[in-house]
């Protein structure tokens, strides 16, 4: 995910465009360099790691974008996005959530227990994650180029940088499975599951990723020379393809009518996340007041509530409800979701920017290996199912975080594994 940039040495002055990792997911996925778990990005989905700059990237430089109601954080007009660094901290927690707490939402057994409620508000509640770590993502990559690069040399840095934790990543799921799992690959088993983007859980969005950098330098020329308006229309045609092939795969699964429209492969996922891409960079300088913040949090309460429900009712309602109004990462409830959650981290998340930096930049190794350790613990905790109590679910999610990012901090640190991490 793309690293956040980091704050400039002069009192006051907004943070400087740095590379990172790929987006978790969530986003980051995922810059997510974006990713997510059942996800993930962003982004920041999202380096190479998906999602974002890293340290040492020139600052970006602003072309103007729509709807900026001040400059909070910076001066001499350079805007901070400090605030996006606990963002995409907060959006690999909810990728590491989702994953967590999956089995134990899934488990017939347990169904309108305390565990399994706390389990789907959880899961359901965090469906933002790596559409937001996909935002983050294009916040970060899609203004104006640094001084002399060319699509060239954009492509020379930031594809070499998500190079290796793709394959590393890759080969570690495959390692792992073999291990842990009595997987017997064949030549034509791994190529066809990196085909499809299934080699494990959440790889997917490493190509997801890949794709929307390559889309990188074509956008950035639209929005740097194109009106607010023009915009504004062609991020909610990208955002209304995104939920068109979601609606009509979904139709077409429903009415048995064939093969899905868009089957999203690696070479395919990114084209329904476009949308998200641009949104982040059309809404990375929109600053609410505090009266729209708390209007825009009643909102997303009301939204993830809803998409609660539907999860959870589901078996009740008709399958043509699901088609119409998607419960899922592309569907227009966790569109409006990734927006509001995206404006809110303006202004609330703005302080401790050295600290959520730090975090920020161990966002790309906690999204590789969390679903190792959930593994891990899952069975040293006695719960290979998923936990089915509230202190087993708080145990799983609390440990698979902590071991996480010690392991991260930890890789950091040692030569060439810290490329991947």
């Amino acid at each position: 995910m793309p690293r956040l940039p980091r704050r400039t040495a002069a009192a006051g002055h907004g943070d400087t465009a740095v590379t990172v990792p790929v987006e978790t997911g969530a986003a980051a996925d995922q810059d997510t360099d974006a990713t997510p778990g059942p996800t993930p990005a962003a982004a920041s989905v999202p380096d190479p790691r998906p999602g974002g700059p890293r340290a040492g990237d020139a600052p970006a430089k602003s072309a103007a974008p729509p709807g900026r109601a001040e400059n909070p954080g910076g001066s001499g007009g350079r805007p901070s996005y400090a605030h996006l660094s606990w963002l995409r901290v907060i959006a690999i927690v909810a990728v590491v959530a989702i994953h967590t707490t999956g089995m134990t939402m899934t488990d017939a057994g347990l169904r309108g227990s305390a565990v399994w409620w706390t389990a789907a508000i959880v899961n359901v509640g965090s469906t933002w994650a790596v559409p937001v770590f996909v935002m983050i993502s294009g916040a970060l990559l899609l203004g104006p180029a640094r001084d002399g690069e060319d699509a060239v040399g954009f492509y020379r840095r930031r594809l070499a940088r998500i190079a290796v934790p793709l394959v590393f990543w890759h080969a570690f799921y495959i390692a792992f499975k073999m291990w842990v799992k009595d997987y017997r690959p064949t030549v034509e088993k791994v190529v066809g599951d990196l085909l499809l983007a299934k080699t494990y859980t959440a790889l997917y969005f490493f190509w997801l990723i890949l794709g929307l950098y390559l889309l990188v330098p074509v956008l950035r020329l639209f929005l740097a020379h194109a009106s607010a308006r023009d915009r504004l229309l062609v991020t909610g045609i990208a955002l209304a393809f995104g939920l068109g092939v979601q609606i009509t795969n979904a139709y077409i699964n429903v009415r048995q009518l064939g093969g899905p429209a868009l089957r999203l492969t690696a070479p395919t996922y990114f084209l329904p996340y476009i949308g998200y891409f641009m949104l982040g960079y059309v809404l990375r300088d929109v600053v609410l007041t505090a009266r729209q913040r708390l209007v825009a949090a009643l909102v997303l309460l009301l939204v993830l509530t809803e998409l609660v429900w539907q999860h959870t009712h589901a078996a009740d309602l008709p399958l043509d409800f699901a088609v119409a109004l998607p419960p899922n990462t592309l569907g227009a409830a966790a569109a409006l979701s990734s927006a509001l959650v995206f404006l809110l981290a303006r202004g609330t998340l703005d302080r401790g920017g050295r600290v959520g930096r730090a975090a920020s930049d161990r966002v790309l190794g906690v999204f590789g290996c969390h679903l190792a350790v959930l593994y891990g613990l899952q069975r040293w905790f006695g719960m290979p199912d998923g936990a089915t109590t509230l202190p087993g679910l708080a145990l799983l999610l609390g440990g698979t975080l902590a071991a996480s990012f010690a392991i991260s901090f930890a890789a950091s640190k040692v030569p060439l594994l810290n490329r991947a991490f």
